[in-house]
């Protein structure tokens, strides 16, 4: 499979707790610093990706309740209990493009991802091992293809994938459980490129860096392949992880199951490296440096020769300004990558950055604005257009602990499909069950 890609990339936005609790207060100004950053928390020992809802006490009312369908009589705790979490989330949405791109028009989607976390400590004395499997269902309209045509899609949740498993992997934690070892069919942007603050924003260019999805097949949402992974951190500040993944996840396509993948030969293999460090208050900022290598075969734009191999290097930075008691709290994020063989890659550059502010108006909320920019090469670039930029405002809003909702605003231009600067509004809900 030669691998200048064109298409365009997708990745769902993982559910977790997002940056500093903040909060307005008449204009008051608090100086008092809170502890632990849910941020540290979570780069320093990578959640699974899902909550379960149901598994606690039982909650005094059914808005109250952790998820839509509450503990199950007991059952649900008593499964927990023994190690087995079982999670569902549906996730609908309906965007509008107003103006500009290939036509006007409103498309729906909706994906429901639902799976298994077995504790195997629990159920089999297997310390700090973890087993975790997850499938997934998509119904709905692609507002890219058929209305924007963006290069970095408008919505993280489309593919052309319907049903399809996903995740399916061992982990074993060594120690107090910052490091840790993954093998199995595992999505490599789960744990790689991320930003905690850039997963709140919709538009796919927010998930994992163009300068990979766009010009490799590797395993990204929505489709996992066969890899591993080590992550190693030797003090609280610094952790190294390396990984090894299939060239080729397969092809996007409706009757993908998530096993048609490819690795070898002109497939390939992705190895990929990152590096980080965090820092300030609670180690609630962090400072990442990474690069991938990609075996697989390539086609030259400029004479269609065949080359083996492409490189890319990259910088993520989430940096924590705000955290403190009963105010706002206020985190930025910076990445970037350049990929320098433009004569084989579809995208030879990319930034974005970012600004997220939580606890605006209610306790958990979370608003966001955002800007990307994206390099096509020359062999890359549809119409003789050589970047697309994208800016984003969204807002979430927790309306109970099972149920949010999400505004969103997006103004994109020169998408890559043709049209004028297309101006989009959209909303997503979320529901966990």
């Amino acid at each position: 499979m030669k691998q200048n890609r064109k298409q365009r990339h997708t990745q769902r936005k993982k559910s977790s707790a997002l940056l500093p609790a903040l909060k307005v207060g008449a204009g008051i100004i608090c100086l008092a610093v809170i502890p632990t950053s849910a941020l540290a928390e979570a780069e320093l020992n990578p959640p699974l990706g899902h909550s379960h809802p149901g598994s606690d006490v039982q909650a005094a009312s059914w808005i109250e309740q952790p998820g839509l369908t509450g503990n199950w009589g007991g059952t649900r705790g008593s499964l927990a209990e023994k190690g087995i979490l079982p999670f569902a989330t549906y996730l609908g949405e309906v965007f509008n493009n107003h103006s500009g791109g290939i036509d006007n028009g409103t498309a729906w989607a909706g994906l429901l991802d639902f799976g298994v976390e077995l504790d195997l400590e629990k159920l089999a004395g297997w310390q700090g091992a973890t087993f975790f499997v997850n499938a997934f269902y998509f119904h709905g309209d692609d507002i890219s293809g058929d209305q924007v045509g963006d290069f970095n899609a408008v919505s993280n949740l489309y593919t052309d994938t319907s049903f399809n498993f996903y995740n399916i992997f061992l982990q074993q934690d060594f120690g107090d459980g910052d490091s840790f070892f993954k093998i199995g069919q595992i999505a490599l942007d789960d744990d790689f490129m991320v930003s905690e603050s850039s997963l709140l924003f919709l538009n796919a260019g927010f998930g994992p860096l163009p300068v990979q999805s766009g010009n490799t097949a590797a395993p990204i949402y929505a489709l996992a392949a066969p890899g591993a992974l080590v992550h190693y951190a030797p003090s609280e500040q610094w952790f190294v992880q390396i990984g090894i993944y299939t060239g080729d996840a397969g092809p996007a396509v409706s009757n993908n199951q998530g096993f048609d993948w490819n690795t070898g030969g002109a497939s390939g293999w992705m190895f990929i490296a990152e590096t980080g460090f965090k820092y300030g208050e609670q180690n609630g900022s962090v400072a990442k440096l990474g690069g991938y290598y990609h075996s697989g075969e390539y086609t030259r734009f400029s004479n269609g020769a065949t080359e083996d191999g492409i490189y890319t290097i990259y910088g993520v930075i989430d940096h924590q300004i705000v955290r403190t008691e009963g105010c706002p709290g206020i985190n930025v994020f910076l990445r970037g990558g350049v990929t320098p063989e433009d004569d084989i890659a579809t995208v030879t550059g990319y930034a974005d950055a970012g600004v997220v502010v939580s606890n605006v108006l209610r306790e958990d909320d979370a608003l966001g604005f955002a800007v990307s920019w994206t390099d096509l090469s020359d062999g890359g670039a549809a119409g003789g257009r050589s970047s697309e930029i994208v800016t984003e405002l969204t807002y979430q809003i927790p309306v109970s602990d099972w149920f949010t909702i999400q505004p969103d605003i997006q103004y994109i231009i020169n998408p890559q499909g043709g049209g004028g600067d297309a101006f989009l509004t959209g909303l997503r809900a979320e529901i966990s069950f």
